[in-house]
């Protein structure tokens, strides 16, 4: 299993309906909204490479969102 970081930015104004259609969206685990470079972090949850080229494309596509910058996760330490 593959887990990811889709880090997003947005265009002013369109959080709000972006945020409803990423929710629609198989293997996205979490969505969160931050403050920063990004404006919104999204965690995904697939099985294969090509499975999350597939979702990466579905959020390119939402309207709205600018740029996405993915991050595959190596490794998790839990505390």
């Amino acid at each position: 299993m593959i887990n990811a970081y889709v880090l997003t930015v947005m265009r002013t104004g369109n959080s709000d309906k972006a945020i409803k259609e990423m929710r629609k969206i198989e293997n996205v685990e979490k969505i969160s909204v931050v403050a920063g470079e990004y404006d919104i972090i999204i965690r995904v949850h697939v099985k294969s490479l090509d499975k999350l080229l597939k979702v990466t494309n579905e959020l390119q596509m939402i309207d709205g969102v600018k740029k996405t910058t993915t991050q595959v996760i190596e490794k998790e330490i839990a505390l």
